[in-house]
């Protein structure tokens, strides 16, 4: 008896001439690639009605799934709207049909209902999806095959039935997502007035209708079937989503393969059904790759002796709808005796295991991050000691010209007092260079005594500008970083004859930043064809160690010249008086 009432789930009644033939019934098969698959028989998902002033349809999808009333969904008889329908599955075709009765038996006919006469429209989530159009002028179904056949045909080999064609008109292929909906609309072509509606909205589906059952592990496999597995429950249906067992306990979920898709597609199908545990990810199906048809079994998800105090989490879907997951949680109680107070004890000694070992890495990576810090400090402070160690020789080198040009010009006693000052001059630079900071007022002062020297070789006006407004004697500076500069416009820019030559400092202050210009009015130079002396190239080296070392206070050093223009050289120290 149920094997012919699921058969009646498939099939819908077929036309010759306007009219079924006596015992006839409706198949509907898949079309793959345009060709009709026979043993890919679907079941009927749609609304047939006696009543005159309504439209049969169907809703055939692939995901073999059911069209139901929202009655089907209150169980309340007396609610129902036969305008009113609702699916789970996402994709379905939609198809108008000519009869009102499922099946005819012998010396019965249906009477063929013209549908030439009407137009449709159908809008999806309010908005139009197809405007007024003659239903007559719709093509047959491209997914699914609609034939008729003999109902006896089905009994003896229902996946190889012989059919022929049958009357049918095809609107479209629609997919919804949950909660949207498709309303349809009838009219008659001719006087445009009203026929019939009916919507169809996509509406939530989970598979929580089974048995939960749990039992000892002590139990053999064979006890388990014979006692467990298969014992009768009563409370088959919509099930609590937590459960408990005892420690020491496996549990059951068992599935009816007749009941799992109890609203939304109820099918002898049990491949339908997916699940997963502890994660939603790596999904399985339920039962297997195969169907199993027309069988009055079960299918289980099996819990194999979770441990004491554990939480174990089953995920549930249909594959009609895995965007919406049902969620089962099987919590195992402790043996007697047991208290919980030791496995929060534990878990509280091993959280405190993980701070203690984070913090000791974190010290460890730290003490290491300070070493290498450490490191580099020192790395950059000896070159920044061997670079002002080659400052000295180079202005020695230079002093050295300068004394014997004194001697050529045969003036023995300018060139003594010149080697004095010299090497009273080179002892200042020597104990200067060996600081890491000296006062602003202090280098200004060890310049000014190198221009004095030089303007005993040659002539040539210096002025001192300080537009501060601070005490230079407060300003902590880089010793001998101007030195080089200097050297370079009197011995370059001053070098040939000049007008009224001169050679200018200023010091000037913003709120942050110390800005010190050297400038002279000298010949000038093409940067792009004169490269940088060597005194200037050691300059720039030291800027860019400096700046490392102190890298939220840099050091940004600007040369402006051209032939015939002077040359002015200007250093900012940002950030150097905040």
């Amino acid at each position: 008896m149920k094997k012919i009432v699921l058969l009646l789930c498939l099939l819908l009644p077929g036309t010759v001439s306007g009219q079924y033939s006596a015992n006839n019934m409706l198949a509907i098969k898949e079309i793959h690639q345009g060709v009709v698959c026979d043993s890919c028989i679907v079941t009927m998902a749609g609304s047939i009605n006696t009543a005159p002033d309504q439209v049969s349809f169907l809703t055939p999808n692939r995901d073999n799934q059911f069209l139901y009333t929202d009655s089907t969904l209150t169980r309340e008889l007396a609610t129902v709207d036969p305008s009113r329908f609702f699916i789970a599955m996402g994709s379905f075709s939609l198809d108008f049909y000519p009869f009102t009765r499922v099946l005819t038996s012998k010396r019965d006919t249906i009477p063929h209902l013209d549908l030439s006469s009407l137009q449709f429209r159908i809008r999806e989530n309010g908005q139009l999806k197809r405007d007024w159009t003659d239903i007559a002028l719709l093509p047959k179904d491209p997914d699914f095959y609609i034939g008729h056949a003999d109902m006896n045909s089905f009994r003896d080999a229902p996946e190889n039935v012989q059919t022929t064609p049958a009357e049918h008109y095809h609107a479209g292929q629609f997919a919804l997502r949950l909660n949207e909906s498709l309303h349809v609309e009838f009219r008659n072509r001719i006087t445009l007035v009203s026929v019939y509606h009916f919507s169809i909205t996509r509406v939530r589906s989970v598979p929580d209708y089974f048995n939960f059952v749990d039992f000892s592990s002590d139990k053999s496999f064979e006890e388990i079937l014979n006692t467990e597995i298969n014992r009768a429950r009563k409370e088959q249906g919509p099930q609590a989503s937590h459960f408990e067992i005892a420690a020491g306990h496996s549990a059951l979920l068992r599935f009816s393969n007749h009941d799992q898709y109890y609203f939304f597609g109820k099918t002898p199908r049990n491949s339908g059904i997916e699940y997963a545990i502890g994660r939603p990810e790596n999904w399985q199906r339920l039962g297997g790759e195969s169907n199993v048809r027309y069988t009055t079994g079960y299918s289980y998800i099996y819990i194999d002796k979770p441990q004491a105090g554990e939480t174990v989490r089953v995920f549930l879907r249909y594959r009609h709808q895995p965007e919406s997951i049902h969620e089962v949680t099987v919590s195992v109680g402790y043996y007697p005796g047991t208290a919980k107070w030791v496995d929060w004890a534990l878990g509280i000694v091993g959280v405190m295991l993980l701070v203690i070992l984070s913090i000791f890495i974190q010290k460890q990576r730290h003490k290491r991050q300070l070493a290498k810090i450490s490191h580099k400090k020192n790395e950059i402070e000896n070159q920044l000691q061997l670079l002002s160690g080659q400052l000295n020789p180079h202005f020695l080198f230079n002093s050295l010209n300068a004394v014997q040009s004194l001697i050529r010009q045969k003036d023995p006693d300018a060139a003594n007092l010149y080697i004095t000052e010299v090497a009273t001059f080179m002892r200042t630079i020597m104990d200067s260079g060996r600081k890491e900071l000296v006062s602003l007022a202090e280098e200004i002062e060890v310049e000014e005594r190198y221009i004095a020297l030089e303007q005993k070789r040659k002539a040539f006006a210096y002025h001192f500008y300080n537009e501060c407004g601070h005490d230079l004697a407060a300003i902590d500076f880089p010793p001998l970083l101007l030195q080089p500069i200097i050297e370079n416009s009197i011995r370059h820019g001053l070098g040939e004859p000049v007008k009224n030559p001169a050679l200018t400092i200023t010091v000037r202050c913003t709120s942050t930043d110390l800005i010190v210009r050297i400038a002279d009015n000298g010949i000038g130079y093409d940067t792009s064809v004169k490269p940088a002396g060597h005194g200037l190239s050691l300059t720039g080296r030291r800027i860019a160690l400096i700046n490392e070392k102190l890298p939220a206070m840099q050091i940004v050093l600007e040369t402006r010249t051209a032939p015939g223009e002077g040359t002015a050289t200007e250093i900012r120290l940002l950030k150097w008086l905040s």
